[in-house]
This record gives structure tokens, sequence and C-alpha cells, in this order.
């Protein structure tokens, strides 16, 4: 057992030295993938805060108009926030997941032609859609404080980013391997996300859903997700220290298996194709 839990951390802590010591080549090729992403577009960047919006107007549509959703003691921009805060990171996630999920499959040429290490390409898909999610977090800030709820915990803000991160990359690493010896996944993960955006607390809360199904929220990594963010971008929004820590231990322990999972297969999945 300790020797498993020693080949856990040696792995986690490579991919750590590999993350810095690529670096200048993930930055590089993130911007290239950004680029790409809005290429031959009409509207181009622009769908970076275009599309989170978009989303946020049908999501408001559905519980404020069709389902009336009120909470006591909110406003109607308190909700919007409220959705706000649950729904940027995860837009953020989903389109980490989907683009990582096909990551390897679609660049394995740059593994094997250019020698780029193969765990780079699933690390460079999830930092590129977090990226657009930079852009969101900075209009619920903005949103946040010209509703007077600036929270001081603002300033955790990039450890929550870092350990959603992290998180996202493990899942990505199981994911895009898996994607590379069976296509079908893909379809699987879409939907599986789209099942996802409606059992997770986006556009209600956790004390409304009936103690019988909440074990599907506890269950549901998504909801320590927007909890996370919830506390840190809003000062009316208040989450139990168990919460916080759950979340961290998710993130660090997707991070640690995904990365002992790609180290231990990655010359399988160079070889595959």
């Amino acid at each position: 057992m300790i020797g498993f839990i020693r080949a856990l951390m040696r792995s986690s802590n490579q991919m750590l030295v590999l993350m810095v010591h690529y670096r200048r080549i993930l930055i590089a090729t993130t911007k290239v993938e950004i680029s790409k992403r809005y290429a031959g577009s009409a509207l181009g960047i622009f769908w970076v805060v275009l599309y989170p919006l978009l989303l946020l107007c049908i999501y408001l549509f559905v519980y404020l108009v069709v389902f009336k959703m009120r909470f006591p003691g909110y406003s109607e921009m308190d909700y919007v926030l409220y959705v706000f805060a649950g729904l940027v990171p995860f837009i953020g996630l989903s389109e980490a997941i989907q683009a990582g999920t096909q990551s390897i499959k679609q660049n394995i040429h740059l593994v094997k032609n250019v020698m780029l290490p193969i765990e780079i390409i699933p690390i460079r898909a999830v930092a590129a859609t977090l990226a657009a999610q930079v852009v969101s977090l900075g209009i619920v800030v903005c949103l946040s404080a010209m509703n007077g709820q600036l929270s001081p915990a603002l300033v955790a803000l990039p450890f929550v980013f870092a350990f959603q991160f992290l998180f996202l990359i493990g899942i990505v690493f199981f994911l895009s391997a898996l994607a590379l010896v069976v296509q079908d996944i893909t379809h699987f993960v879409n939907l599986l996300l789209m099942l996802l955006m409606f059992l997770s607390p986006i556009g209600f809360r956790a004390d409304m859903v009936p103690r019988k199904l909440q074990i599907v929220l506890w269950l549901n990594p998504v909801t320590y997700l927007c909890e996370a963010y919830r506390v840190v971008l809003l000062s009316s929004h208040k989450a139990s220290p168990i919460m916080l820590a759950i979340f961290v231990v998710i993130s660090t322990g997707a991070f640690v298996l995904g990365a002992t999972f790609i180290q231990r297969f990655k010359g399988a999945l160079v070889d595959y194709e």
C-alpha cells in the first residue's frame, strides 16, 4: 500500500515537473489552439463572451420564466449572479472535457513527428478552454461588484481555478487515452455532460432537492466545483469548510490518478495508431 502511494506521488511530481519544463511550448501551442478555435467564424474571439451570456439567458429563461424559480431573500440580480457563478465553471469543465477527450487522437502526429510528450496534448486542450473561462469569470466579478456582492474571498480565486485545472487534467488524461482505443466514448461523454448540466446545482440550491435524491448531488463533483466558485465570487454565499475540503481532495486525487495512468500507459498509446 505504501509503495502504491509512493508511486502515485512520484507520478504526480513528475507530471508537474514536465509541465514546468515544457511551459514555453505549452503556452505557445495553447495560444495557437485558442486562435484556431475561433478562426473562420464571423464573430471570432467575441464568442468567448457571447457563448456564456447566451447560455445564461437560456438558463434564466427556463428557471425564472418557465419554472418561476425564486430563492427567499434573493433579488432577481442575486439569482442571476448565483446562476452565472455556477454556470461559468461548468461551461469551462464541459468544453475542457469535450476538447480533451479527442485531443490525443486528433494530434497524435505531433507526438510521433515532433517528439512532443503525449501528456502535453491533453494539458494544452484543457488550458485553451479554461483561457476562455477567465474572461467569463471577469464578467462575473464585475457584475458582483456592481451588485455589492464582491467577496473578500476573491483573493482565493486563483487557487480555486488552479484546482479546477488539476481536476480537469486528471479526468482528460483518462478520457483522451480511452478515446484513442474506444472511439464511441466521445458520444457517451457528451451525453454525460448534458446530464450533469441538469443534475448540478446551477439553477437551484442543494437544499431544494428531496432528501432521497441528494446523494446524487453529493456524488457529483460539479457540485463542489460550483460551491467553491460561489464562495470566492459572491459574498452572500457561504459553504462549509467540508465542501471546500472535498473539492480540494477530489481535484488532487483526479490529477494524481490521471497522471499515474497516462505515464503508465503512454508508451502503448503512442504505438497504438
